[in-house]
């Protein structure tokens, strides 16, 4: 094994020196190069604090030479007119948005704060010795299609119920409260009420004021006679009516056609003493009894096609505006802007129509049934009733008679809305 000399080790460890010197220099280089590309391309480190937040500054950046300032004064001369074009462009939209807000403000009226609403609106504690605050709830009915007119007639005789007790409406509470209600929300907004009466029970309200909730029978064991002309009086002086066209120049009639499985010309039994069916006929007749001579008629219809047992091809042969299956709310916003509306037998037409019982330019055609009728409507005349009975019996000679299992006949029988 050869022997180490002196002078080898000397050598080797020269080399390893002058290796780490090298190293280090091109440590520190790499170092200087990253820092100084950091510092003069970073516009907030070059930026005055003014800048950086969008205003302009008055003091000039000084570079380390001719060829930096000139460089920082071209990217601090596009950052001025950066934050120029920003604020230009920010003061646009805050003009937009204020011009939008304020239309909305005008088109949409501010909504009330419910059930304080019926606190400042409906509220009569003179008609009791206890002047202490009360809340009344009730049960919302079971909703299922086509009784969505019934749920907000029963949300109806729950208010003025809690008016005539000198207590406050706090509202309808079913399980998940609105949950699902969409359809009884729109109608409720169609007639302008959605300020009075909503889906809530005791413990959405915050307030230590006494809570209580009614059985039905205790509300609507008048029927809609609870309707009485005070309250009526109370409800026209907190709807918004739309404003109508010219009257002068076109009758606006508006007829609402109950149909559907269960209300049918073939049923066995009466509801309440009435047949819910009422035949096409019968409504023509009412149409040519408030047409005017003098004046263009419009004559718009609303019903299903689902179960009907009459078709509507007698009105679309005379012209008339059929609406078949469309959204219900659009029923209620019609009888808001019409001259005339002629109902059906139902709860579905009878909200509307003592809706706009508090307008004197429209006319509200009543054929008497199970729900009493509201004072100002006008009554459809024996004889035209009895016109119409002979041509319910023709219909009722026409249905199938259809048998189920045990051989009998079946009845079309059935909870009408």
């Amino acid at each position: 094994m050869a022997a180490i000399t002196k002078s080898s080790v000397k050598i080797r460890s020269r080399w390893i020196r002058t290796r780490t010197i090298i190293y280090c220099v091109v440590v520190i280089i790499v170092c200087f190069g990253m820092i100084r590309g950091s510092i003069f391309t970073n516009r907030d480190f070059l930026s005055d604090p003014s800048e950086k937040y969008g205003l302009l500054s008055s003091i000039p950046i000084k570079s380390i030479n001719n060829n930096d300032e000139k460089a920082n004064s071209n990217r601090a001369g596009a950052v001025v007119v950066s934050n120029n074009i920003n604020t230009n462009n920010n003061k646009k939209k805050a003009v937009s948005s204020s011009s939008s807000s304020k239309e909305l403000e005008i088109e949409q009226p501010k909504q009330l704060d419910f059930p304080k609403s019926n606190k400042d609106h409906f509220h009569n504690p003179a008609t009791v010795d206890n002047r202490e605050d009360i809340y009344i709830y009730h049960h919302t009915l079971r909703s299922s299609a086509g009784k969505e007119g019934a749920v907000v007639l029963d949300m109806l005789m729950g208010h003025a119920f809690a008016y005539q007790q000198g207590a406050i409406y706090g509202g309808s509470c079913g399980e998940g409260n609105d949950v699902g209600r969409d359809p009884e929300n729109s109608l409720i907004k169609a007639i302008g009420l959605q300020d009075f009466i909503q889906f809530a029970c005791p413990r959405d309200l915050e307030s230590v004021a006494r809570k209580k909730t009614v059985p039905e029978n205790s509300y609507k064991q008048d029927g809609t006679r609870i309707f009485n002309p005070e309250y009526m009086d109370k409800m026209k002086s907190v709807i918004r009516y739309p404003v109508k066209q010219d009257s002068s120049k076109t009758n606006i009639i508006v007829v609402h056609i109950s149909r559907g499985k269960k209300i049918t010309p073939c049923r066995k039994a009466l509801h309440q003493g009435y047949e819910p069916y009422l035949p096409n006929k019968h409504y023509q007749l009412l149409i040519n009894k408030y047409t005017k001579p003098d004046q263009e008629n419009k004559v718009i219809l609303y019903s299903q096609s689902e179960h009907s047992f009459e078709t509507f091809d007698e009105f679309r042969e005379k012209g008339y505006e059929l609406h078949i299956d469309e959204p219900i709310d659009d029923v209620w916003r019609a009888v808001m802007t019409s001259d005339v509306f002629i109902m059906s037998r139902s709860s579905f037409s009878f909200v509307p129509a003592m809706a706009v019982s508090g307008s004197t330019s429209t006319t509200v055609v009543y054929t008497p049934y199970w729900l009493q009728p509201i004072r100002g409507w006008e009554i459809v005349r024996k004889d035209i009733q009895a016109q119409s009975d002979v041509d319910f019996q023709r219909l009722k000679l026409t249905c199938p008679k259809k048998t189920n299992l045990m051989g009998r006949r079946k009845t079309f029988d059935g909870d009408i809305e």
